[in-house]
């Protein structure tokens, strides 16, 4: 193992390591170093500076510097400077600077991306079109709201 690396495993409240990070059948609060690997696990946040992957597992919040891959996991929103892929999993949100690729019966609720590929037996439930779609006629309905209930106090 080397300086900066850790590998954990049972129930623990933080890994925070400047090198990279295996996690391996464990409960774990929060996770932060460069690469993080989770396998057959699950942790609260995750905050890397380089790629996430995740196996057989599930985690919270992820906010990666490189790439991140899911495969039979699910996590909450993501955030990756690089690609994102999810097989036979899912996540409700993804921000990536790369691409999304939701492969074999995965599913993401909102995806914004360059490049958002869906394969056979993935689901999106928002790209980018009914995102924009959806803001607009959101805040439009808050601004519908807001003049009325100003016009019925009277314009004060």
């Amino acid at each position: 193992m080397d300086v900066g690396e850790h590998r954990g495993r049972g129930i623990l409240k933080s890994i925070e390591a400047a090198g990279d990070v295996q996690v391996e059948r464990s409960l774990i609060g929060m996770v932060n170093g460069h690469d993080v690997a989770i396998a057959r696990g699950a942790c609260g946040p995750v905050m890397a500076g380089g790629s996430v992957s995740v196996t057989q597992g599930g985690c919270g919040p992820v906010v990666a510097g490189g790439d991140v891959t899911l495969h039979q996991a699910g996590c909450g929103p993501l955030v990756a400077k690089g690609d994102v892929r999810f097989e036979q999993g899912g996540c409700q949100s993804v921000i990536a600077g790369g691409g999304v690729t939701v492969g074999p019966s995965a599913f993401v609720g909102v995806a914004l991306a360059p490049r958002i590929t869906v394969e056979e037996g993935g689901r999106v439930l928002l790209g980018v079109p009914q995102a924009l779609a959806f803001g607009a006629a959101f805040g439009l309905a808050a601004g519908l709201v807001r003049w009325m209930v100003h016009r019925a106090s009277g314009g004060r």
